[in-house]
């Protein structure tokens, strides 16, 4: 079983998430603000961070670069409305960018990928 946080402001998307992964070989962990992240991670490890672009505390792209320096065996994913609006730093901490809405398939190949042996 793999760990994949989701971090967005959006509950219902969340919950969302939540839903897509039952069944399958990932626990999904939520939260809503950005800036509990680094707290979560320290009592909690995770194999792969999901996090929505625009954030109200701190963006999905700052938080990602904080774990290339923090936690950089975890596996990164940029969630956005807009892929067009993703700061080329933010390109570059993700190991994937998903645009939303993603269907469920999609999410859960993307997991899988990155999860994958290299």
């Amino acid at each position: 079983m793999f760990n994949v946080l989701f971090v967005d402001d959006e509950p219902l998307l969340l919950e969302a998430y939540r839903r897509m992964l039952r069944q399958s070989p990932f626990q999904c962990h939520t939260l809503t603000d950005s800036a509990q992240v680094m707290d979560f991670l320290a009592q909690q490890p995770v194999d792969i961070v999901v996090a929505d672009q625009l954030m109200p505390t701190l963006s999905g792209g700052a938080l990602l670069q904080q774990l290339v320096k923090k936690y950089p065996a975890i596996k990164r994913v940029l969630i956005s409305g807009n892929l067009n609006l993703v700061e080329p730093a933010a390109r570059v901490a993700a190991h994937s960018l998903l645009e939303k809405p993603c269907s469920k398939a999609v999410l859960l190949s993307t997991l899988e990928a990155l999860m994958e042996p290299a």
